[in-house]
This record gives C-alpha cells, sequence and structure tokens, in this order.
C-alpha cells in the first residue's frame, strides 16, 4: 500500500516528488491482482507478468463465463428477497422518498397514493388529492392497512 505521509508532512512538495508517487500509483494499479481476471490488469493488456517476466496468456471466453456466473448468482442473492407484485389501477402504495434522511425519518411519504393507471413500461401514474405524479414503480411499494 502507498503511503501519502511523506508528502503529506513535507514542509515543500517538489515536482518530482508527485510525479514518483504518481508512477507509483499507475504501476500499484497495473499490478494489482484482479479476482475475475485471475490476474493484474497490466498482465491481462500487455500478456506478461508485471512483477515477473513471464508470458501471460488470457483465455477470455473463460473470464467471460466466470463473470456471467458471478453476475447470475448476485442476481439470484438479490432476487430473493422481492416479491412478485403486479400493480392495478384502484391499488394504495407508499412513495419512498428521495435523498438522504435523518435518524428515525421514516423512508416513505407518509400519505398514501392510489393508482389511476398502469402503464406497460413499468411506470404507474399516481394521484393523491388534487396532485397527480407518472412514476417508475421502483419508486412505490404497495400499502397494506393493518387497521382492517
Amino acid at each position: 500500500m502507498l503511503r501519502t505521509a511523506e508528502i503529506d508532512m513535507a514542509n515543500s512538495v517538489k515536482p518530482s516528488d508527485i510525479e514518483t508517487f504518481v508512477t507509483n500509483t499507475a504501476w500499484a494499479i497495473r499490478s494489482t491482482y484482479h479476482t475475475v481476471l485471475k490476474a493484474s490488469p497490466g498482465a491481462a493488456i500487455f500478456g506478461r507478468d508485471m512483477l515477473f517476466d513471464i508470458p501471460f496468456l488470457a483465455d477470455w471466453n473463460k473470464i467471460g463465463e466466470y463473470r456471467q456466473r458471478q453476475t447470475d448468482r448476485n442476481t439470484l442473492r438479490e432476487n430473493r428477497s422481492r416479491r412478485d407484485w403486479d400493480y392495478k389501477v384502484g391499488d394504495i402504495v407508499l412513495l419512498l422518498k428521495e435523498g438522504i434522511l435523518r435518524k428515525g425519518e421514516s423512508k416513505y411519504e407518509s400519505d398514501p397514493w392510489t393508482i389511476t393507471e398502469v402503464h406497460t413500461n413499468g411506470t404507474v401514474r399516481i394521484q393523491s388529492g388534487t396532485k397527480s405524479e407518472r412514476l417508475n414503480i421502483r419508486r412505490v411499494t404497495p400499502f397494506f392497512n393493518n387497521k382492517d
């Protein structure tokens, strides 16, 4: 790992110091082992190991298959917690708040909205009072009234 303490603590920094630091950083990035490539990026690009003078032959088909398996596994893991839901006209939903929330603040707007239109492109038109908006379905969540 590169340390910047020498540059941070120096009374004066010469351009050659910064050039040396940038050169060392670039070398570190090119020579760091990449788990998907099973090699360093420099070795994959230049066909030679960055630390030792030995050739490196990348099997790009194998690398592509490995990346696809990783993507599929991550997608399955993420989708396990999702429920299939088809929105219908008349459904009640909560609108997700945008931005950074304060501690203890709900991530949903307080008032439920009613769906007035469902579009095939993954958007819905919702209405609350006189206000109407067209939103992506990722910005809403079904509202279940537990008082019934």
